[in-house]
């Protein structure tokens, strides 16, 4: 079966010219508005998005923005078009997670060997979840970490609410595993001051209890995880 190419750009002769070079490797499918797009992200079940960082209303990074809060749809390799190189531009939307940039004029057999390069580094690259710990206790944190980078987790431990927040919205954890904040806030009250951030985010979230940190520490992550899949 063909991958599947979702390309989302409001320019038409650019979809039609982008179209012409893949549709005899790919399935193409075409979106000409940014806010169709992300009104409709899920239901397009692409395997790579080319995707114009120039378009009215809502634009290509601000479509990405809300496209890797969705957790099923977060690891989709998403490759940016624009008219001009911008090598700063580049560096920021490579650090957000895009898998590749290219310039509207790159001629069809570039554009086919980038993308079958990008296909298959996403099949053989390995998904590392992020969990995110928020607690008052610095050795029980350690210890935690510890735990999950053991086990190829990644991890990221904070402990204020304030910086979980921010953390959340710029990041999007796959977990988000809630401790005492480091005013001594319970971890059940935590929850409840910042659920509508959890909600809006998508993120899987664990509520620290007394009896946490114990030997069924991973089975838990493991099992919370499962909810994504």
């Amino acid at each position: 079966m063909k991958k599947r190419v979702l390309i989302v750009d409001d320019d038409i002769m650019t979809l039609k010219i982008l179209r012409k070079y893949l549709e005899d490797t790919y399935d193409v499918v075409t979106e000409n508005a940014g806010y169709r797009f992300v009104e409709k992200m899920a239901n397009y079940e692409a395997d790579l998005i080319l995707l114009d960082i120039e378009m009215p209303v809502v634009n290509g990074v601000q479509a990405f923005d809300e496209l890797i809060k969705n957790p099923e749809l977060k690891d989709t390799p998403v490759v940016f078009l624009s008219g001009v190189s911008n090598p700063n531009l580049v560096r920021e939307l490579m650090a957000k997670g895009a898998a590749g940039y290219l310039v509207k004029t790159i001629p069809k057999g570039e554009l086919l060997s980038r993308l079958e390069k990008i296909f298959n580094e996403s099949g053989s690259r390995k998904v590392t979840p992020e969990v995110l710990i928020l607690d008052n206790d610095i050795d029980r944190l350690k210890e935690m970490r510890e735990v999950l980078i053991a086990n190829d987790y990644k991890v990221k431990v904070l402990r204020a609410t304030v910086e979980a927040i921010e953390y959340i919205r710029n990041h999007h954890p796959n977990l988000f595993i809630i401790g005492r904040d480091s005013s001594g806030v319970e971890p059940n009250d935590v929850y409840k001051s910042i659920e509508g951030v959890i909600r809006s985010e998508h993120v899987i979230t664990m509520v620290m209890e007394e009896s946490f940190f114990d030997s069924e520490l991973i089975d838990r992550v493991k099992a919370a995880l499962s909810q994504q899949q």
